[in-house]
C-alpha cells in the first residue's frame, strides 16, 4: 500500500511538471466519452468544426494566455474583436485595399491594447478592472461605428484575400463524406499556438514575462522593464483580438455590435482549464489552447446530443472548477 502511494506521489510530481496535462487528460476523457455515446461526433464535419470555432477564437485566447501568464487580464477581448470589425469593414466600403484595410483593422486592436496596458501600469488600477471598463468603452465604440447597426460587405467579387483568411477549404473537405467543415482560420491558429509558444519558451522575452508574472520585484531586480512587458502582452492581446475579428468578418462578411460578447471570460477560463495560473507566472500557449479546444470539443459533443446551450456553459463551468482543483493539488509539494 506504501508503494502504491508512494508511486502515486511520483506520477503527480512528474504531472505537475507538464502544465497541460489536467487539460489533455480531460479533453481525452470528454473526446472518448462523446464518440462512443454520440451518433456524428466520429465524422469530418463534427471534427472539422471543433477544430474550426475552437480554434479561431483559439486565436484570442494565445494572446490572453500570454497577458494572463505575465500577471495580468484584459476584459476587452470581445469588444476590440468587434471594434476591429468595424474598421476592417469601413475600410473596405471606402475602397481601400484589403491588405491595407486589414492592416488598418490590426493597427487600431493593437493601440487598444496599448490604452490597456498605458491604463494598467501607470494607474495601478487591478486589470481586470481597468479592462472591464474598457471593454465598456470599447464596445460602445464599436456602436458608434457602426451607427447601432451591422454593416456588410457585399461587393460583385468577394477579396481574394478573404479566401487566405478563411476561407473553406474546398480540396481538403471533399476528401470526407459527408464533407468536412474546415477554414483557412484553423492553420492561422495551429501557426500562431506554434510562433507564440516558441517565444514564451525559447526566447529572453518569453522569460521575462515568466519573471513578470512570477515575481515582479525580482524581475526588476534582474532588470527586466515590467512595466514594459507587460505593456506589450497587453498589445499582443489587443493585436490578436484584432486578427479574430478580421477573421471572422472574412467569413461572415458582416460586422455586427455584439461581435465577440462574451468570449472574455471563454477566453479565461479556457487558459485556467489549460494549466495557466491566474496570479500569473506559469503555462503554457499550447495548455491554453487545448483548453479552448476542450470547449470546443464539449460544446459539439453536447450540440449533437441535443442538448441546449445553457447546459453547455454549466458543465463548462463544472469542468473550470474540477481543472482548478486537480491543478492546484498537483501542483502542491510533498
Amino acid at each position: 500500500m506504501r508503494s502504491l502511494i508512494v508511486g502515486f506521489s511520483e506520477v503527480r510530481h512528474k504531472i505537475a511538471d507538464i502544465p497541460e496535462a489536467v487539460a489533455l487528460i480531460t479533453l481525452v476523457i470528454i473526446f472518448l466519452i462523446f464518440s462512443f455515446s454520440t451518433r456524428g461526433f466520429l465524422s469530418a464535419y463534427s471534427l472539422s468544426n471543433i477544430l474550426t470555432f475552437g480554434g479561431i477564437f483559439g486565436i484570442i485566447v494565445i494572446g490572453v494566455a500570454f497577458l494572463m501568464i505575465s500577471g495580468e487580464f484584459d476584459m476587452s477581448v470581445g469588444s476590440t474583436l468587434a471594434v476591429a470589425s468595424y474598421v476592417f469593414v469601413l475600410a473596405l466600403l471606402a475602397k481601400i485595399p484589403p491588405i491595407l484595410a486589414m492592416g488598418l483593422a490590426l493597427v487600431v486592436s493593437s493601440l487598444l491594447g496599448l490604452v490597456n496596458g498605458l491604463v494598467v501600469v501607470h494607474s495601478e488600477i487591478p486589470s481586470f478592472i481597468a479592462t472591464l471598463g474598457t471593454m465598456f468603452a470599447y464596445r460602445g465604440l464599436a456602436r458608434i461605428l457602426g451607427k447601432g447597426y451591422a454593416v456588410a460587405y457585399t461587393p460583385e467579387k468577394m477579396p481574394e484575400l478573404f479566401t487566405y483568411l478563411n476561407g473553406y477549404l474546398t480540396s481538403i473537405n471533399q476528401l470526407f463524406s459527408p464533407a468536412g467543415n474546415l477554414r483557412a482560420s484553423s492553420f492561422w491558429f495551429i501557426g500562431l499556438v506554434v510562433l507564440m509558444s516558441i517565444v514564451l519558451m525559447r526566447t529572453a522575452y518569453g522569460n521575462w514575462t515568466f519573471a513578470t508574472g512570477g515575481n515582479p520585484n525580482a524581475a526588476l531586480s534582474q532588470g527586466i522593464d515590467v512595466k514594459k512587458v507587460k505593456v506589450i502582452n497587453f498589445m499582443l492581446s489587443g493585436f490578436l483580438a484584432g486578427l479574430t475579428g478580421v477573421l471572422i468578418f472574412a467569413q461572415r462578411n458582416s460586422a455586427t455590435p455584439l461581435a465577440g460578447l462574451g468570449i472574455e471570460l471563454i477566453a479565461v477560463a479556457a487558459s485556467v482549464i489549460g494549466g495557466v495560473r491566474l496570479e500569473g507566472g506559469y503555462g503554457t500557449i499550447a495548455g491554453a489552447s487545448i483548453g479552448m479546444l476542450l470547449m470546443s470539443t464539449l460544446e459539439q459533443g453536447l450540440a449533437l446530443m441535443g442538448i441546449p446551450n445553457e447546459i453547455f456553459r454549466a458543465v463548462a463551468g463544472f469542468i473550470i472548477i474540477l481543472s482548478v482543483i486537480a491543478n492546484t493539488y498537483i501542483s502542491k509539494k510533498g
